[in-house]
């Protein structure tokens, strides 16, 4: 009875403090993304991105952590956690002014570095999706995990917006550093998250932003990621040949650092994974990358996508600022570079 005290007392704060953030219907040309956010800390950086007037945000993971003051982690906890952040000022003007996107990643997903295991997975995802108002019939709402595509546009000007799980179907490591691991049975999306996957690239899109806690093209640092699963990250290079599936880049999270990294495996166009972390969390020194493409930033970060869909071809630049709204990091990208 309890749990169930507080589990609509926080409905009834989020729902009484926002509007419906369902996704804008035309294509939005100002997406904002960030991750990494300790909810009792200073979230005035939400302020600085409420001024680049974004038409989207993209949560990338760690939107709160829920892991950090006591034991083992439930849905009354994340409630509470998912309350404080709701409340915050800085954050709720940006959340009544702009749509959001959600995924999460270990902190407001269960435990530090959890996945498949956590008992309490269930009442994440009914809580990751109340909060950033998830549509009643969305189908977030009825399969495992809280992978899902939304579509945005006319077919000449048609951006797909993937959000991954990297949660939910995972198979953890104990302890860090992680070694990359030569178990091909070892799961990071899970078969039924990659036959959605392969569905949601054959449906044509213009420009797709693919949405990843962990980073994906970066050089293996033993932190969690992509790097772990090499035969998983093969997969994803497999599935776009095989798809051709065009004007895709990642945006991710969770390592406290932000940076761009470029890879262009065989076959394959240019691709691009920029990682803006974290919104109040910062990394002493960032990891080694040979990957890299300029130099990465520690300071308090968020990104920004902004997509000219008037220029030929559209234009992608990928963007990240600092609290204060600098511009630290930007890569220029036209849309046929991103091509087969």
């Amino acid at each position: 009875m309890k749990k169930l005290i507080i589990y609509l007392l926080f409905l009834i704060v989020i729902t009484s403090c926002v509007k419906n953030n369902t996704p804008v219907s035309l294509p939005p040309s100002r997406i904002a993304f960030g991750s990494c956010c300790v909810q009792l800390g200073d979230l005035s950086i939400f302020d600085s991105i409420l001024k680049k007037q974004p038409d989207l945000y993209l949560a990338l993971g760690d939107n709160m952590y829920g892991d950090a003051l006591i034991g083992p982690p439930d849905s009354v906890w994340l409630a509470i956690q998912y309350g404080i952040l709701g409340n915050n000022a800085s954050f709720r003007r940006l959340k009544q002014a702009v749509p959001m996107i959600g995924i999460w990643d270990d902190h407001d997903y269960g435990g530090n570095n959890s996945g498949s295991t956590f008992p309490n997975k269930e009442d994440s995802k009914r809580l990751l999706l109340t909060f950033f108002n998830e549509s009643s019939g969305s189908d977030r709402w009825n399969h495992p995990g809280a992978y899902n595509s939304y579509f945005f546009g006319d077919d000449a000007h048609k951006l797909q917006v993937i959000v991954l799980d990297t949660r939910w179907f995972l198979n953890v490591f104990s302890g860090e550093p992680i070694s990359p691991t030569s178990d091909v049975t070892k799961n990071f999306l899970g078969s039924e998250q990659w036959t959605w996957l392969r569905q949601e690239l054959l449906k044509p899109a213009k420009v797709r932003i693919v949405m990843t806690s962990t980073q994906m093209l970066h050089e293996h640092n033993g932190f969690e990621s992509w790097t772990n699963y090499p035969h998983e990250l093969n997969r994803f290079f497999d599935l776009l040949r095989e798809t051709r599936a065009e004007g895709v880049f990642m945006v991710s999270g969770d390592v406290h650092w932000a940076e761009l990294s470029k890879q262009q495996p065989t076959g394959l166009y240019p691709l691009y994974d920029m990682t803006s972390s974290g919104l109040n969390q910062v990394e002493d020194v960032p990891k080694p990358n040979r990957y890299r493409v300029g130099s990465a930033t520690r300071d308090l970060n968020f990104g920004m996508i902004n997509i000219d869909w008037n220029s030929t071809p559209f234009k992608i630049s990928l963007e990240v600022y600092n609290k204060k709204g600098e511009l630290k990091i930007q890569q220029v990208i036209p849309l046929d570079e991103l091509a087969f």
